[in-house]
């Protein structure tokens, strides 16, 4: 069967985050990672997939789309850039604070309604590179703080939980994506990330952890810019046209054999 990818396109602001770079290489080393898959396997048809969180959830959506060339499910791409589970009172942008935009913080009723109306069978989870970064003032706070501090921990373990259980009310997995490391400092605010990711997948039943971290990065940390000749990453730091179509298919490859072998 043959079905229509669906697009929910959303622009809010500009995608590349100041702390989201993939580590390089030093000298003449080259890196071997897995990059995902050339293509998904015949066999995966017949799946609904919704995608949510930041814009690493609108690229990953975008590949995933394009692995599917046959159309053989439908993807529902409702990743929007600058957009994570928090519901800040204020973001910092290009070095300035300003008021979150409303329609971020409604990801409760628009997932709600995209679950409602397209009753997946699966659902991508990824926010990840917006909600690890310090760029969020919370309620209730001064300044921004990131999922390093125990207080931002707390709100974001109690936010995915509440993301989980809307993703998942009509019977779907919720599938959530291990991040890439950040360089320097920052690292801090990657690993931070994957723990508490990985921690929200052993409180819930009815997910599954993608290790991407696991496609693009070495067990070292070490995610290179170049894989068998293939660019990696685009000039903003989200994956290039070609890598993020690897990456889908590998995610096609991966949640049709979870749904096939009865994992959750």
């Amino acid at each position: 069967m043959s079905v229509g990818t669906v697009s929910v396109l959303s622009v809010l602001f500009g995608c590349a985050q100041k702390d989201v770079h993939p580590a390089a290489p030093t000298g003449a080393a080259r890196w071997q990672v897995p990059l995902g898959d050339p293509s998904p396997s015949p066999a995966v048809r017949g799946m609904t997939l919704l995608v949510v969180g930041d814009s690493w959830a609108r690229n990953l959506g975008v590949g995933i789309a394009n692995a599917d060339r046959a159309r053989h499910n439908v993807v529902i791409n409702a990743g929007q850039p600058g957009c994570g589970l928090m519901q800040p009172v204020r973001i910092r942008r290009k070095g300035t604070m300003v008021a979150a935009p409303a329609n971020c913080n409604t990801w409760p009723d628009r997932w709600r309604d995209l679950v409602t109306r397209y009753r997946p069978t699966a659902a991508l989870l990824e926010v990840g590179y917006w909600d690890g970064q310090d760029s969020q003032q919370l309620p209730g706070q001064s300044t921004v703080s990131s999922i390093s501090h125990p207080a931002f921990r707390h709100r974001f373990d109690a936010q995915i939980d509440r993301a989980i259980a809307i993703l998942s009310a009509t019977g779907a997995t919720v599938y959530i994506p291990t991040v890439i490391d950040n360089t320097g400092p920052a690292r801090t605010d990657s690993d931070a990330m994957n723990t508490a990711l990985r921690a929200a997948v052993r409180r819930n039943p009815r997910t599954a952890l993608l290790d991407v971290h696991g496609q693009l990065c070495t067990a070292g940390k070490i995610c290179p810019p170049e894989v068998g000749g293939i660019q990696v990453y685009d000039e903003t730091g989200h994956l290039s046209g070609p890598a993020h179509d690897r990456i889908g298919a590998w995610i096609l490859n991966v949640i049709y054999a979870g749904k096939n072998t009865g994992r959750k």
